[in-house]
């Protein structure tokens, strides 16, 4: 048993106050390190990108040791392994899970509290394997609305787009726009022939390629994750003085 996240995903918050708004979500399974307790509120460090903020205290407790991670947009968890039984709720893409059975037609997992749920084998993976096309991963992600500090992928924001679906394809992303721009793949030039898989950034935001002349992105003006010329996209954010200031390739 380690300490990590119980509920779906719960916000972190930069100060231990709900008003002080959302940084980030952690989500079900991801282990934590307890830095301090302030009233209803603990100070953590989530250990899959080692975000430091505030969540709730009883969002946090002991879970058994995660063998598998959701690939889907969202796993539905339901009380038995007939998919029409009731549904207990659900977990994120990037959610982990401790599968106990996984002989039948739906994985057993264990849940908060000693409780086990069901989940579809399609919808998760174990957590050494991982896909070959990172981007079909952001690509399912259409249409998700945009969220500020969304990690949950019932509403995202565009970094969290990013490090969900690289996490996918066995890549380490760090959680915000700026750190991705600083840290991953090389340089690549405006001339060159973009590819699927490249990540364009501005300040403050980043999209990915998923051919050589539509971007995809987690972003305000469609309020949700969508495709659209880069050259569009590139005209729109130049407008409000956003010009782009890199483009990577993993």
């Amino acid at each position: 048993m380690m300490p990590a996240v119980l509920p779906p995903s719960t916000a972190i918050h930069a100060e231990p106050d709900s008003a002080s708004g959302r940084e980030t979500d952690a989500l079900h399974g991801e282990n934590i390190t307890l830095l301090e307790e302030f009233g209803a509120w603990a100070r953590i460090i989530l250990e899959t990108d080692g975000y430091e903020g505030w969540v709730k205290t009883d969002d946090i407790g002991e879970l058994p040791t995660a063998s598998h991670r959701v690939i889907a947009p969202r796993g539905l968890v339901t009380t038995t392994a007939d998919i029409k039984s009731p549904a207990l709720d659900y977990r994120p893409m990037g959610a982990r899970l401790c599968v106990v059975d996984q002989s039948g037609e739906m994985a057993e997992i264990s849940l908060p509290n000693g409780v086990s749920g069901f989940i579809p084998h399609k919808q998760i993976t174990p957590l050494e394997s991982h896909v070959d096309d990172w981007v079909s991963v952001a690509e399912s992600l259409s249409g998700t609305p945009y969220r500020w500090g969304g990690r949950d992928t019932i509403g995202i924001d565009c970094s969290a787009l990013v490090q969900l679906a690289l996490a996918a394809g066995g890549y380490h992303a760090p959680r915000n726009s700026g750190d991705q721009q600083r840290s991953l793949g090389r340089t690549i030039s405006s001339d060159e022939n973009l590819e699927r898989g490249d990540l364009v950034f501005w300040k403050g935001h980043v999209g990915v390629m998923r051919d050589n002349t539509t971007l995809l992105h987690a972003n305000m003006f469609h309020t949700m994750t969508a495709s659209e010329p880069l050259l569009t996209a590139i005209d729109r954010l130049q407008s409000m003085g956003l010009p782009v200031t890199r483009i990577a390739r993993l």
